[in-house]
Order: C-alpha cells, then structure tokens, then sequence
C-alpha cells in the first residue's frame, strides 16, 4: 500500500484559517468521490490541518496530490508518501487509526520535507519500508518538478489546472484548441505558455515517477 500525509505549511499564519481548513476538507471530499477507483481508505483529516490517505497503487498518485494543490492555491501544502505494508485492516471510509510501515514511512517522508525544503521549494518527499535505490531517483524527480513549479506565473499554473481539471493524463492527448477555448485566449499564446513553462515535460517526469514507484509498491502486494 502506499500512504500518504499532508499538511497546510504555516496554517498557524494564515489570516483565515478556519476557511482554509473548509476549503481543505471540500477539496478532499472532491477527491474522495472522483478517485475512488484506487483509494484503499480515503483521505481523512486527522487534524486541523493535516490529512492522510492510503491508495491501493502509484497510479495517478501525483496527479492526485497536483489536484490538492492546485486547488487550495496560494495555499501551500507539503506531503509525505510511505511505501510499504499495513499491520492494521483497512477501512475504506476513513484512514484514521491506520499503521504499519507505510504510515511510519510517510510520517517520517513529512518530516523530511519539514526540515529539507529547498529553500521552501521542495513540497513532496518518499520513504519506501525497504531500502531501494529507486527511491533515490524518484526524490530527485519530485525535487526538480517542484523546483519547476515554483517558477510557474498565475497564467502557466491556470493552464495545468484546465489540464487537471479535463482529467488529461498524457501530454500527448492535449488538445490545444480545447484548452485556448477555455482559458479565452489564442492558440499561439497557449503554445507560448507550454514552451515556457514545460508543462508537458512535468507531466512526462511525474508520469515516469509513478510507474517507478508502482515497481517499488508491487514488492509489498
């Protein structure tokens, strides 16, 4: 299984915390239903600001926790994900009082992101049960894609949110028509926005991060 936990960074500075943490909690509600294909147990707030969630596979993993974040922007989340078994049954409808190994990993992930950062860039860290050197690659992915986003203008991250939102998984299925129409604008000045943002190349390392992990998860099935 893999785990996964997520908090809001510095909630305690937010002006209007209790509206984050609804906006927090409609979000996940949204996940829950439309990602229920491969959630073993759905993501649970646990406290004010922090969540977790077990999914049953590595596919569309990232693509889940992009959706979170996109979202709840400029709301800033880091996240850890643990790999490996759960010494405690599952309960499909909350995560609360799940463990095992891949919780202890993704606790342990979290904590990681709280102390190495990158200069406040890097969001997202993996722990697997058993050492694998895959692991290592795969961190390094997540740090770059990150480093990638935190350059994003509004108007390169509003192009990824249509994407999002259009459940589109490879980046050769954009249809470029179809999101200009939606952003409002030209054709040319969507294709200024994906050469300048690289937008097709995250989603190809992110893509290739999944299946990764996915050959780490199957050890544990």
């Amino acid at each position: 299984m893999i785990a996964v936990i997520g908090d809001i960074i510095k909630s305690r500075s937010i002006p209007d915390r209790r509206k984050t943490q609804e906006g927090l909690a409609e979000v996940l509600n949204q996940i829950n239903s439309s990602h229920a294909d491969i959630l073993a147990s759905r993501f649970t707030i646990t406290l004010g600001d922090e969540f977790q969630g077990v999914l049953r596979d590595a596919n569309g993993l990232l693509r889940i926790l992009d959706e979170i974040s996109f979202q709840l922007k400029p709301i800033n989340l880091r996240f850890g994900i643990g790999v490996g078994e759960l010494t405690t049954q599952l309960d499909p409808t909350t995560s609360i009082g799940a463990d095992g190994p891949a919780y202890w990993k993704a606790r342990e992930a979290i904590e990681f992101v709280h102390t190495n950062n990158d200069y406040g860039r890097a969001n997202i860290h993996l722990s697997a049960q058993d050492p694998d050197i895959t692991v290592d690659l795969i961190n390094q992915i997540l740090k770059l894609t990150a480093l990638q986003v935190s350059g994003w203008r509004d108007s390169q991250s509003d192009v990824y949110k249509v994407i999002l939102a259009e459940g589109i998984l490879d980046p050769d299925d954009i249809n470029h028509q179809k999101v200009a129409h939606q952003l409002k604008i030209q054709v040319s000045s969507l294709t200024r926005r994906f050469e300048s943002s690289g937008i097709k190349r995250y989603m190809s390392a992110r893509n290739e991060a999944e299946l990764a992990l996915e050959r780490i998860n199957q050890k544990y099935a």
